[in-house]
């Protein structure tokens, strides 16, 4: 069959300009448009505006959080981190603690192009973070395309050193990366980190954010928001439910814990949570 159109094509300028006409010429621009799009996102840049924020020497256990596309640090991130800094976990008991509320727009405005920027000021924090003479641990925390940030981050930490502790703590986190890969998220959050947990509302309709993530604990927080008739948006709901989880103190922390978290939780499905069982998970 494909040997006798080859042999039309061939034969006939009648059939070759139907082609041209009908599917080359048309998909030029698609392609154009594609590739500019791929080589616009992955352009080199220094982001020395996002990452240029000084970390203290002493520092032995970092926290850090990063907001979603179209977002700020003050919907969510900066209380969070307000929130670690107060809160008295007794496994960080005598730690030099930091707490950074990452802001990294105008990158994450895009949602085409924020995995990719993500991911790049991820690797560069990771660089930095990686020179802190006393540094023993990390928790990192990510909402929506700021997921993207903390497994960059992740990622470039434990290649050049194997020994700090990671705890990934993904927030209805996007899994599209680079506007081609769908399954990115899904399949690779989680996978760097010593520790990860995850919490999502299944009423989200942003791609990946919905789902179980492979190499993460994912917990669902979607009736809570329900049975508290709270009016967040699905997508922002599960940000405000750490906060306030994190002050009752009722959420995995991996350093110094002394629950084997890996096995305390089922890997690779979904576990709900409600009102009655936020307070024991």
């Amino acid at each position: 069959m494909m040997h006798k159109l080859l042999t039309l094509y061939r034969k006939h300028s009648l059939i070759r300009w139907a082609w041209w006409l009908a599917v080359v010429i048309p998909g030029v621009p698609f392609v154009i448009i594609s590739v500019g799009l791929i080589v616009y996102m992955h352009w080199p840049r220094g982001y020395q505006e996002v990452i240029n924020f000084t970390l203290q020497d002493k520092t032995q256990y970092l926290t850090l959080s990063a907001h979603g596309v179209k977002d700020t640090p003050s919907s969510w991130s900066d209380h969070l981190q307000e929130t670690m800094s107060k809160v008295t976990l007794p496994q960080l008991n005598g730690l030099q603690q930091e707490h950074i509320s990452l802001s990294w727009q105008p990158y994450s405005n895009n949602p085409l192009t924020c995995s990719v920027a993500g991911k790049k000021i991820g690797a560069k924090l990771g660089k930095t973070i990686n020179k802190l003479p006393n540094i023993l641990a990390v928790h990192l925390i990510g909402h929506s395309c700021g997921a993207f940030v903390i497994y960059g981050l992740c990622q470039e930490l434990k290649s050049i050193n194997k020994s700090i502790h990671i705890q990934t703590t993904y927030l209805d986190p996007v899994s599209i990366y680079s506007g081609i890969f769908w399954q990115y998220g899904i399949n690779n959050f989680g996978s760097c980190a010593d520790f990860s947990d995850s919490y999502i509302d299944t009423e989200d309709t942003v791609p990946g954010s919905n789902q179980v993530i492979k190499n993460s604990f994912t917990f669902d927080v979607t009736e809570i928001r329900k049975e508290k008739k709270y009016t967040y948006a699905p997508h922002n709901w599960p940000p405000h439910f750490y906060v306030g989880a994190y002050k009752k103190k009722i959420i995995p922390i991996y350093f110094n814990s002394s629950e084997n978290l890996q096995n305390k939780f089922q890997s690779n499905t979904l576990i709900k949570l409600t009102m009655e069982s936020d307070a024991k998970f």
